[in-house]
């Protein structure tokens, strides 16, 4: 993590801001301290350049910060541990709790924020390409062509319009879908633990398992929390219709991998598009791996110009609004 820059406060130049994983979605010197300029009022700051490879100068990097701006390193209990004078994480994503260890920050008093609603659109479009992806056989008839094979008359699809699609998770982002899905000619159910009246213009509520059993795509929407661990498991996968295509751009932690390997070997799925994977950066996806109808992608639902733009304003302003005393986006009040 090379030092690529660093600010003194106009305010309390004692106080420090550690930016760990780079905000590497903002180019140039000028523009992140631009970005950074509102923060010199509280204080000082220092930025990172992501390198997972230098994880081992984290502490060096952290221990007298009092705000740490993080994407993917991984701040567990002996971690916050040592950094005496951390006052807050300002998680750069919704996902916090994957990589902060939240019953240590409580105890330790230490505030965690996140950055929600900054992509809703840009995740809602990528799960909408991943559906089109797996119904149409984009990712083999491209794998097939990269082999010097033509398999036109062997990639037969299907047409998404006219069919239906379960939404498992009616908040922004499944909002989002809601809307592009009904745009498509898509027939949308959901389910939410909230019925949600305002949006059952276009989205019929469902239970979940006659979502699951009744609609020909499903999409997962859901936050991780404890109680959406493995939420979608053997049991729910066998529901699914034959031919079913299920997406997942919500969190991997909702959806049990080996089930859906299980499922997979059955063929009775047309296939699958996934974005998020327990264990991010290195998820174990081997069990995956054999099936050709699977659509992997590297956690980049969110990632678009708009989007990161969009999550480096709120989470400089969650830091500021702490300093402030009127603490927004907090996780553990």
């Amino acid at each position: 993590m090379p030092l690529i820059g660093e600010r003194e406060g106009r305010g309390d130049k004692d106080r420090l801001f550690v930016f760990l994983d780079g905000l590497e979605f903002i180019e140039g010197i000028q523009v992140y301290e631009e970005v950074l300029e509102p923060l010199l009022d509280y204080g000082s700051y220092r930025y990172y350049k992501n390198n997972l490879a230098e994880n081992d100068l984290l502490m060096e990097r952290i221990r007298d910060a009092n705000a740490i701006f993080l994407d993917w390193s991984n701040l567990n209990a002996s971690v916050l541990e040592q950094c005496r004078k951390l006052d807050i994480v300002s998680y750069i994503g919704v996902g916090a709790a994957n990589f902060v260890d939240m019953q240590a920050a409580n105890e330790l008093g230490i505030a965690v924020t996140n950055t929600p609603d900054y992509g809703n659109r840009s995740v809602a479009e990528h799960a909408l390409g991943l559906m089109l992806a797996v119904a149409r056989n984009i990712a083999r008839g491209d794998r097939d062509l990269r082999s010097g094979i033509w398999t036109s008359s062997e990639r037969e699809g299907i047409q998404v319009s006219g069919r239906s699609i379960g939404l498992i998770g009616m908040g922004a982002v499944g909002r989002e879908m809601a809307s592009l899905c009904h745009a498509f000619g898509l027939e949308v159910r959901y389910f939410d633990i909230q019925r949600k009246p305002d949006i059952e213009e276009i989205a019929g509520f469902m239970e979940m398992d006659e979502l699951l059993s009744s609609c020909d795509i499903i999409s997962l929407h859901v936050v991780y929390i404890p109680e959406t661990e493995n939420l979608i498991g053997y049991r729910e996968l066998s529901l699914l219709k034959d031919g079913a295509i299920l997406i997942n751009t919500s969190r991997g932690e909702v959806l049990d991998l080996g089930a859906l390997a299980k499922i997979l070997g059955e063929g009775r799925l047309k296939g699958a598009g996934l974005d998020n994977f327990p264990r991010e950066p290195h998820p174990d996806l081997n069990a995956l791996i054999p099936f050709e109808n699977v659509v992997l992608t590297p956690h980049i639902a969110f990632n678009t110009r708009e989007a990161k733009d969009r999550m480096t304003a709120i989470a400089v302003e969650n830091v500021i609004a702490f300093y402030r005393g009127n603490p927004s986006n907090l996780l553990n009040p």
